[in-house]
């Protein structure tokens, strides 16, 4: 009795599963790309179609994306990433990352290579308008759309209606695209365990770290924000070694430091003469080459021996106050990586060179 007990179990559970993905192939067949979530589950209460069909029937008829175009510098860029990224995976969207509009200016496809095949570096530029989209602003157009800072809201807006570029993380949407624009600080290292940098980028940086042997690394910020660096050069000259290397988004810091340290210290990117602008977000410079010191920049400090950065001053745009100690985003970075040799090891050396020691 127990045998035919367990074949009419088997025989029940085989039909329960194959009534099951028949009623799924014709969801597949026959709903409308564009059927809506609320009128498709009235019109099925009873139905036998399991609840993740029902309910998010754009999940099988049609890929689902999530566009991000990550504004401000490197810091802010990789964070907007993560935070995409994180959400792409929950609600199963396919991440495009489009950086010609950010900090870069450059797509980050020239520098970089996804090993996730569900980030993808680019534009998405495949659909046609009009577009399913949220915001939907965008219904008409999603990659050349112009949009710009609004101080109060402290949010990028689409330029025509005002609308913040952006959505909620914490929802779902059944629309098929969802665009992200914003600029934001917060952890960003961890955004680049989803890279390998290009084959020509990585051999540029290890040759010069390899060159280097033992140092130590200064990071300076002082266009945007300033910094009080010939204080803080002074306050640091005795801790640093034989070997010093200063880096800096500033023309007159990278002087001064020069005729500051002298014979011990070693210069591995040139810096323009920018009358104070920013490095990120300028279009005057050769953005292939400023973005390459950039990232050449970084990973140097990540793999000193010692490395050093200092507070920013109080800067009345971003709301910091002489009460506050805010170190800037870039400096956060390279700490966050010096803090992680391991990964800065698999995205510089990883079944290439062999890395330098550096005992940190």
């Amino acid at each position: 009795m127990n045998i035919f007990r367990h074949i009419n179990a088997f025989v029940l559970y085989v039909a329960v599963k194959t009534k099951r993905w028949i009623m799924i192939k014709i969801v597949q067949k026959f709903i409308p790309v564009r059927a809506k979530r609320k009128a498709f589950k009235n019109k099925h209460k009873n139905s036998l179609i399991p609840n993740s069909y029902r309910y998010f029937l754009r999940k099988i008829l049609t890929p689902q994306y999530l566009f991000c175009r990550p504004q401000g510098g490197l810091n802010d860029m990789l964070v907007q990433m993560f935070k995409c990224a994180q959400y792409a995976k929950a609600s199963n969207r396919i991440l495009y990352i489009d950086t010609e509009k950010g900090g870069f200016l450059d797509s980050f496809a020239n520098y970089f290579t996804s090993i996730s095949p569900t980030i993808l570096l680019g534009k998405l530029d495949f659909l046609t308008p009009p577009f399913d989209v949220f915001p939907s602003c965008l219904s008409d157009n999603i990659t050349t759309y112009q949009a710009g800072y609004d101080g109060k809201k402290n949010l990028f807006c689409h330029t025509l209606t005002n609308t913040p570029i952006t959505f909620s993380f914490s929802k779902l949407y059944t629309e098929q695209v969802l665009v992200h624009e914003q600029c934001g600080r917060g952890v960003g290292w961890k955004m680049l365990e989803a890279f390998k940098l290009k084959e020509n980028i990585r051999q540029h940086i290890a040759t010069i770290i390899n060159s280097l042997g033992e140092y130590d690394a200064v990071h300076i910020r002082n266009t945007d924000y300033k910094t009080d660096y010939k204080k803080f050069f002074a306050e640091i000259r005795d801790q640093l070694g034989t070997k010093v290397v200063v880096c800096t988004d500033d023309f007159e810091c990278q002087t001064y430091a020069k005729s500051f340290f002298g014979g011990k210290l070693y210069i591995v990117t040139d810096i323009p003469n920018t009358q104070g602008k920013t490095l990120h977000m300028n279009a005057d410079l050769d953005r292939f080459q400023t973005n390459l010191n950039t990232l050449c920049d970084l990973f140097v400090l990540a793999c000193s021996n010692n490395l050093y950065f200092t507070h920013i001053e109080p800067y009345k745009y971003s709301g910091i106050t002489r009460e506050q100690k805010y170190v800037s985003g870039f400096s956060r970075l390279a700490n966050d990586l010096h803090k992680n040799p391991a990964l800065t090891q698999r995205l510089l050396y990883d079944q290439h060179d062999q890395p330098p020691h550096h005992p940190h």
